[in-house]
């Protein structure tokens, strides 16, 4: 089968390697469309998290191995104990590799398990034929979205659990600094779960118009001071929730200074560099930051939200390409163009 392997540095080639087997536990899955994540960039243009000399703390793995995370398919066999699932079931799944056995593992925190690891990064993942999951990692694609629609559902089940972690946000004043995948999943989570007004910001009008769509406003900060436009847009309040989805040196303290006394603040970007802070202004009015990883269940939510007409799963898809075109059409382009961006879709077996 064909697979998008990760050697190193900017070395990403598609080979032909053997289909995997699999295991007590696990089915095999026929990818129809997989997306592109901030992660697989990064691994393709660095930083790194895919382990090269020291094998990762779960499975053992170095590299070489297959990136991916994001995905949709269809059920082709089931490995030993499987049961509640059936060849040609359409799924798609959470990402995460787990022990199963540390007390947050116990608990059902199994996005922050000891050992955690990621398909794509401590195993071999979706940019290729054929991926294994565990059962019980598994979620119904259900009636009514589409394989297509499916394969963006684990980055909107990131905005969600990241908003599920805040509580209560019911008719609050929201800022998201950021408006890429992560912080439209953000925008999606805050908005259905009751929060107020919505501001997102970020540079260029490329969002814009989706925002606007969906009952937001959006800054372009681009040639806007982002402090003094929250503070007019507040009232003088400043915002009682902060989503932090870029990763930037800069955001997280920018982050503090926009968010009213008591504020929350959501940190789900990436940072390449340790954040620059201003632990002062967080501390004198008892700012509180939160921090956000992954998901766990709330891929079903997200789901829901495509299939009930909440989202609009097609909006979010810019660009398709092919696994063989992937380097160049795919990740290449995203350098060039990636602000453009929202999700870049592989089309691998293509079933709609």
């Amino acid at each position: 089968m064909r697979a998008a392997v990760w050697h190193g540095y900017k070395d990403l080639r598609i080979e032909e390697v053997k289909e995997p087997v699999p295991k007590a536990g696990q089915v095999k899955i026929q990818v129809d469309w997989a997306g592109i994540c901030g992660t697989d960039r990064h691994e393709y243009e660095g930083p790194n998290f895919i382990p090269v000399k020291k094998p990762h703390r779960l499975t053992g793995r170095v590299a070489p191995l297959t990136i991916g995370h994001e995905f949709s398919g269809r059920i082709v066999e089931l490995g030993e104990g499987v049961t509640g699932w059936k060849v040609s079931d359409r799924v798609t799944a959470n990402g995460s590799l787990t022990c199963g056995k540390c007390e947050a593992c116990k608990s059902g925190r199994y996005n922050i398990c000891q050992k955690l690891g990621f398909v794509g990064v401590g195993d071999d993942g979706t940019f290729a034929d054929y991926v294994l999951f565990g059962a019980d990692k598994l979620f119904a694609i259900p009636e009514g979205v589409t394989q297509r629609e499916a394969a963006v559902a684990e980055p909107l089940a990131c905005g969600i659990h990241a908003t599920n972690l805040l509580g209560d946000i019911s008719g609050r004043d929201v800022v998201i600094i950021g408006p890429g995948i992560i912080g439209l999943s953000a925008f999606f989570g805050a908005k259905y779960a009751g929060a107020g007004r919505i501001l997102v910001s970020g540079i260029g009008e490329y969002r814009r118009e989706l925002i606007e769509k969906y009952g937001g406003t959006y800054v372009d900060v681009s040639n806007t001071d982002l402090e003094a436009y929250v503070k007019e847009w507040s009232g003088g309040r400043l915002a009682d929730v902060v989503y932090e989805c870029l990763g930037s040196e800069r955001t997280l303290d920018q982050c503090i200074h926009i968010s009213k006394p008591g504020g929350k603040i959501m940190v789900m970007g990436v940072f390449g560099r340790k954040p620059v802070v201003d632990m002062n202004t967080l501390q004198e009015a008892e700012r509180v930051i939160y921090t956000s990883q992954a998901h766990v269940n709330e891929i079903a939510t997200a789901l829901e939200y495509i299939r009930d007409g909440k989202i609009n799963a097609e909006e979010l898809i810019t660009r398709e390409v092919t696994l063989d075109t992937l380097v160049e059409d795919g990740f290449e382009y995203l350098i060039q163009h990636g602000p453009e961006q929202i999700k870049v879709l592989i089309r691998i077996a293509g079933n709609q």
